[in-house]
């Protein structure tokens, strides 16, 4: 077993002080590697890390206020899925995709600028505040873009030529002369405005690259730059980080994607408010018009049967059927607006309409069907909107709306049944009480029925009212939904280029090179050899 170590410790001796043999080679090496090594401290730029935290706020949707209910009815409408309490859950891995998805990405991209990429000749790194000029062109321009444009703007005291190429097929190249800035340029791809910087017009003479990209691209690059995840499973905060050498330009970034986050959040919480307040004003006027019917009927009746102190004689009827009345009128109401909802859902004209606040699941996730009916409805009309009725996206739209209409006709079918049994256990124990008051004149029976109508539409009237009132007031609201704990900011210390990479890299450039080289010489060598002695 010794003999085996010595043999071990020797062998090992023998390969340091073979490979020490070389300590010319590894001097050599070593100073490439030094060389190299300074070489990156020096012209790779400091990069820096850049953070933000944002919080998303559990905000109620205008269309599931809780707020509709009458006394208990808050409950009836919670425990059947009509307008109670909303959630508000709110699912970060939801959020986050938004934050990621190419149309925010490109929204940001458009409003930054930064499809447009500025680099000096020679140089690998793009300027952000330290450009001379600035290339923009119209929305339609930009999301319309497929190919890279390739700009090389040279400037001079007395003419400003720029050369243009396109990346495409057919790989097009343009030649324009200018005498100043700003200068249009004219391609088939669109319309590009070229103009000065501050930094431009003080010095005029320089040479630039800038290359125009597609939206699509520079997004697929910032998704994979971004760094974008929750804190932790138990909050709602999310934390932005990317690392960056133009330290203005991730900031920048960070903050313009936060506040299109929120912009669209309001604007897609008005649009669904602006139709719910549509529908609202339809129903509040119909049931006006049948609270003025059942008002005259009840004026008609007592003229005619010669009533005039009903309140106090059914006075003691009406203290000992109050609770159960109350719950009447509210089970009634919820079924007048399961009814006025089934109407407006299945009839053609509203094929396409929003479905309003009255039918709130209390639960506003994504698998929802009154959600995912609105969302996908939502997303047709802006669909008509940029492209009109002509786009091939459309009868599969429509067919996956006919679909999800389906889940919608069930929901409320269901919330029809479930009403629909309370009402008759609450008419049962109703009818027993009647038939306990025998002696109560048959008018005085017809009356409170008649005010037992005018109750219920009363009661919807002020549903609706409050219903609309509350809408109204969500859409005056500026509350963000992404509310900013840090704005963007930067870490102090850089994290590229490092003193310790640069020595490890040194290190680990030495020894592979020379170990590699030393190695393969002797495997060559051997090699070498052993042909010579077979062909001997």
């Amino acid at each position: 077993m010794m003999d085996i170590k010595n043999n071990e410790t020797i062998s090992l001796k023998s390969i340091l002080v073979s490979y020490l043999l070389h300590w010319k080679l590894i001097l050599v090496v070593g100073f490439i590697a030094v060389v190299l090594a300074v070489f990156y401290l020096i012209f790779y730029p400091k990069t820096y890390e850049t953070m933000a935290r944002v919080q998303i706020q559990d905000e109620n949707n205008p269309l599931s206020s809780g707020g509709l209910a009458l006394g208990e009815a808050a409950g009836i409408m919670k425990s059947f899925g009509l307008g109670g309490i909303s959630a508000g859950s709110i699912v970060i891995d939801d959020e986050i995709a938004t934050f990621t998805s190419n149309h925010l990405l490109s929204e940001m991209i458009y409003k930054l600028g930064l499809y447009a990429e500025y680099t000096r000749p020679w140089s690998f790194y793009r300027l952000y505040e330290g450009k001379p000029l600035t290339v923009t062109a119209d929305s339609a321009t930009i999301f319309g873009l497929e190919y890279e444009i390739e700009f090389k703007v040279v400037s001079s005291a007395s003419k400003i030529s720029i050369k243009a190429m396109v990346e495409s097929d057919d790989d097009r190249k343009e030649s324009f002369q200018f005498t100043s800035l700003p200068a249009t340029v004219k391609m088939k791809e669109g319309e590009f405005v070229f103009n000065y910087t501050l930094l431009g017009e003080s010095a005029p003479d320089y040479t630039l690259n800038v290359t125009v990209r597609p939206l699509t691209s520079v997004s697929d690059d910032l998704v994979n730059e971004f760094t974008i995840e929750e804190v932790s499973k138990t909050s709602n905060v999310i934390e932005f980080i990317t690392t960056d050498y133009e330290k203005r330009r991730a900031k920048d970034m960070f903050n313009m994607l936060i506040a299109l986050y929120n912009k669209q959040s309001q604007e897609y919480k008005n649009e669904l408010a602006i139709h719910s307040i549509a529908f609202l004003n339809a129903r509040i006027d119909s049931v006006t018009n049948e609270l003025s019917v059942i008002e005259k009927k009840i004026e008609d009746y007592k003229a005619k049967n010669r009533i005039t102190l009903v309140e106090s004689d059914v006075q003691y009827y009406v203290e000992y059927m109050r609770e159960l009345q109350t719950k009447m009128i509210e089970a009634e109401a919820q079924s007048h607006t399961i009814k006025l909802m089934d109407s407006f859902v299945k009839d053609k004209a509203n094929r396409y309409k929003i479905i309003p606040s009255l039918l709130s699941t209390g639960q506003e996730s994504e698998t929802n069907p009154f959600s995912l009916y609105n969302q996908t409805l939502l997303e047709r009309e802006r669909l008509i909107r940029n492209s009109g009725e002509d786009n091939p996206l459309l009868p599969s739209l429509n067919a996956q709306i006919d679909k999800l209409r389906e889940g919608v006709y069930q929901m409320i079918d269901n919330a029809h049944q479930s009403i629909q049994l309370v009402i008759n256990e609450l008419k049962e124990k109703e009818q027993s009480l009647f038939n306990r008051m025998g002696e109560i004149p048959q008018q005085e029976r017809i009356y409170v029925d008649y005010k037992r109508s005018q109750e219920i539409l009363q009661g919807m009237y002020l549903i609706l009212l409050q219903k609309r009132e509350e809408i109204v007031l969500s859409i005056a609201q500026t509350k963000e939904k992404a509310k900013i704990i840090d704005p963007a900011f930067n870490m102090p210390r850089p994290i590229a280029p490092r003193k310790l990479y640069a020595a490890i890299g040194i290190v680990f450039f030495t020894l592979l090179i020379t170990v590699g080289w030393i190695y393969g010489k002797k495997q060559l060598t051997d090699l070498i050899e052993e042909f010579q002695k077979a062909n001997k």
